[in-house]
């Protein structure tokens, strides 16, 4: 009898861990594969487990603020902030979510036409609103504003901690119309009046100087920037061109390959332009592939608002001997970005990659260290510095006269 009740505890029991390991299986695989039905009508796919309980809990959380909170709430906003949340967990101060307004915005505003004050701005570590780049010929550079400014007010609007899309309806305006504007520089505020007018960003400007040096000065590195840099770098090899001096200071980069395709026109055959490695260690390696390389001597100027392409072409030049970099320490944005646009119409920005320079130097957090330092002596805009008030360009000019010779 005993053997009997014996065996029938283990059938039961058998049964019972028979059930459990079928459940835990079933679970495992459902959460595993994080097909979710959420009511009756929309299933979520999710990459692992812990994807599917978060996103569980997120939505608990969200029923939870909405039903509790105080005030009535815009359901789209509370879902706009968790994605920017999700982007900014990456710790990375490049990689963002935008919404579909703010993301139209973004991929847009380099190359369109607008009324404003011609300026791109963007949030830095502590969600300010930073001046990244002043466009030539603005209305913001002609009231004084410079790159590296904070801008903390816009009219009566506090603008210390909001986001690019805020900052920029309140810049942007009827033609004609003034915006009073309060910036942060070296912690000094500065009042601005500025006038909006229609803007077009120009970013290749280039001159003649003395002595037949070449001088060209890229703002940013946006769309044709390549092509519009070897239409100055012709004319001015057709005018017996001895010396060039590339003007990166304040430029915040832009697009690589603008820059990879100028690396192209000044390095020689087989040199290396510039190396990327990602996550899983994958190094890929990036090398002039023309014949067409300087023949003069080359001076890169640079300062702390030079960053990632202006980077990646001052440490091209720098590495392979073929330029001699003056200024200050340039920014340190060794990352590369890649752009995703989402099916609603909404976009993030990704850091992918890492670059290193052709001998194999960090950049990204280091900067570029010139091989001549000159401190700028003037507080100005670059572009509207003269020569007398530019200490590193005439270095620069110095410099070359005495390789000429």
């Amino acid at each position: 009898m005993e053997n009997k009740k014996n065996k029938g505890k283990i059938i039961v029991i058998a049964v019972v861990t028979g059930l459990l390991i079928i459940t835990n299986l079933l679970t495992f695989l459902v959460t595993a594969s994080c097909n979710m039905a959420i009511g009756n009508k929309v299933l979520i796919n999710t990459p692992s487990s812990t994807s599917a309980k978060n996103i569980t809990k997120l939505i608990a959380l969200e029923e939870l603020i909405q039903e509790d909170y105080y005030k009535e709430l815009d359901e789209q906003d509370l879902w706009d902030y968790a994605f920017k949340g999700l982007a900014k967990g990456t710790g990375d101060l490049y990689t963002n979510y935008y919404t579909e307004e703010e993301f139209e915005e973004y991929t847009s505003e380099l190359d369109s036409e607008f009324y404003g004050i011609g300026v791109q701005i963007m949030n830095n570590e502590d969600g300010a609103v930073l001046v990244d780049s002043v466009f030539q010929g603005s209305p913001a550079e002609e009231a004084g504003m410079k790159a590296g400014d904070i801008i903390i007010k816009i009219d009566d609007f506090d603008s210390s901690n909001v986001s690019v899309s805020e900052a920029s309806n309140k810049l942007r305006g009827k033609k004609g119309t003034k915006v009073n504007v309060v910036v942060l520089r070296n912690n000094k505020e500065i009042k601005m009046t500025i006038t909006r007018d229609k803007v077009k960003a120009t970013y290749v400007t280039g001159k003649m100087m003395d002595d037949e040096i070449g001088y060209i000065r890229i703002n940013e590195f946006a769309s044709d920037v390549a092509s519009d840099f070897e239409k100055y770098y012709d004319e001015f090899s057709n005018k017996n061109m001895k010396g060039l001096v590339i003007d990166l200071r304040d430029n915040p980069g832009g697009l690589v390959n603008e820059a990879t395709d100028i690396a192209n026109l000044l390095l020689k055959k087989d040199m290396t332009i510039i190396s990327t490695t990602n996550k899983t260690g994958e190094t890929q390696t990036e090398k002039d592939v023309t014949d067409e390389y300087a023949k003069v001597p080359v001076v890169v100027l640079v300062n702390g608002n030079s960053a990632s392409a202006s980077e990646i072409l001052s440490c091209a030049l720098q590495d392979n001997g073929v330029a001699t970099i003056i200024g200050e320490k340039s920014y340190g944005k060794g990352i590369i970005q890649e752009v995703k646009t989402l099916n609603d119409g909404s976009g993030i920005t990704i850091t992918i990659d890492e670059y290193l320079s052709p001998k194999g130097h960090q950049i990204h957090q280091k900067g570029i260290t010139p091989d001549v330092i000159v401190k700028a002596e003037s507080d100005k805009a670059i572009s509207k510095l003269t020569l007398d008030e530019d200490n590193q360009l005439q270095k620069a000019l110095s410099y070359l006269k005495q390789k000429i010779k």
